[in-house]
């Protein structure tokens, strides 16, 4: 019974704070490097690490993935995004093509 009931904390708790993460996409459309923010097109500011700042620029194409805390969007996961043609951005891949 123990074992049960362990295991149901377990997998609620595990649920509930992968559920707690968001994820979003976009080109960064600046960088502020004093204060580890980056700012895509749609205006949204997501904050960042130093390591995750090394391997993007503005123009990246980037998903992301963040927790709120507070008022901000704290990246956690943060993956740049390369089309076909080596272009960041998704869109200008495809019509390089034609």
């Amino acid at each position: 019974m123990r074992k049960t009931l362990g295991l149901a904390l377990a997998l609620t708790l595990g649920l509930s704070l992968t559920a707690a993460a968001a994820e979003m996409q976009g080109t960064i459309r600046s960088m502020d490097t004093r204060n580890h923010t980056i700012v895509l097109e749609d205006g949204t500011r997501l904050w960042v690490t130093e390591g995750q700042e090394a391997t993007v620029s503005p123009g990246s194409y980037v998903e992301a993935a963040y927790e709120s805390k507070g008022d901000k969007k704290v990246v956690i996961e943060l993956h740049p995004r390369v089309g076909l043609d080596g272009s960041t951005d998704p869109l200008k891949s495809i019509q390089a093509g034609d």
